[in-house]
């Protein structure tokens, strides 16, 4: 591995595992030792919630003995007296599973593609948030009949972990975020200024974070009249996620290439001010390919975490 994949390799690691951190210290206390938050839906099965749950004898068992022993606690358990619920559905089930370096890959039966999109975000924020806090697991991989997972565009959704859920669920509760307001920022038609365009958000027509669908009405661009796009629609957005209040945007190289329809500042100021619109965001930080030495055409250094510049709102 050469220094700047280590060094490219260790930022996104300090980002993971920062992220991972913020959001179980936000959905509830920090467990005590032998302690696991198990997660389950309410009785309406439009929230998660979790309970915890002492394992005694933990340090002895296997990963798989300690996947089973979470898996009936949360699917085979009946804690409806406390009005928690399994996060599953009739027909719904786990064919098998397997753990492999730092991996868990949980394979469903097809009963998993017959969930609504609330439903399928709740099962999955509620095994990858109970099966991370295992030490032998730090990602989650969804599969269905040996199948990878994909979203409504056909794209593999790959692993996850709590940064893919951090934005989507509430700092508190573990509740979800169902609908919010959004602002976004695109142009004038003389390309100097910023105006705001307001979207709605909601989670049932959505499989992504409020981040990635900031940054993916900035690729399609506005369907408002006098407001013009800033970013060109081929750019590849490869992650995006905030640890603490930086939301860190990693694009692939041809961001620096793209025929840009606006000059520097309203390109990376639409991404910045719109994404700092987000009351959780307060900087940006650009990646191209995973490093953050980044100078676009030469000029404009993005090596740091930029804030808004609210001079160019209109």
């Amino acid at each position: 591995m050469t220094k700047r994949n280590k060094h490219i390799s260790l930022i996104m690691a300090i980002v993971m595992t920062v992220l991972s951190a913020v959001f179980l210290s936000s959905c509830g206390p920090e467990p005590e030792e032998n302690v696991f938050l198990v997660y389950y839906v309410n009785s309406a099965r439009d929230d998660i919630i979790y309970k915890p749950c002492k394992v005694e004898g933990q340090e002895e068992m296997t990963p798989e003995e300690l996947t089973d022993y979470l898996l009936v606690r949360m699917f085979e358990t009946d804690l409806s007296q406390d009005q928690m619920f399994s996060a599953t559905l009739p027909g719904v089930e786990i064919n098998s599973y397997k753990i492999s370096d730092g991996y868990i890959t949980l394979d469903f039966n097809s009963g998993y593609l017959e969930q609504t999109n609330v439903q399928e975000i709740l099962l999955r924020a509620a095994l990858v948030l109970t099966m991370i806090q295992e030490p032998a697991v730090s990602q989650v991989i969804f599969t269905v009949n040996g199948n990878p997972l994909t979203d409504s565009a056909g794209k593999a959704i790959g692993a996850m972990n709590a940064s893919n859920f951090v934005n989507i669920l509430l700092s508190e509760e573990g509740m979800l975020k169902q609908e919010t307001d959004l602002t976004i920022y695109f142009t004038d038609e003389t390309g100097t200024r910023l105006i705001p365009a307001k979207y709605h958000f909601t989670i049932s027509n959505n499989n992504s974070s409020m981040e990635e669908y900031i940054l993916q009405q900035l690729k399609e661009g506005p369907a408002i009249e006098s407001t013009y796009r800033t970013m060109a629609a081929d750019v590849n957005i490869l992650s995006v996620a905030t640890s603490g209040d930086i939301c860190y945007v990693n694009f692939g190289s041809n961001f620096l290439e793209q025929e840009q329809p606006v000059g520097d500042d309203i390109l990376i100021y639409s991404i910045v001010n719109s994404l700092c619109s987000l009351d959780y965001v307060s900087s940006v930080q650009f990646l191209i390919d995973g490093s953050p030495d980044v100078i676009l055409h030469t000029v404009t250094d993005l090596s740091s975490p930029l804030t808004p510049k609210k001079e160019l709102e209109q």
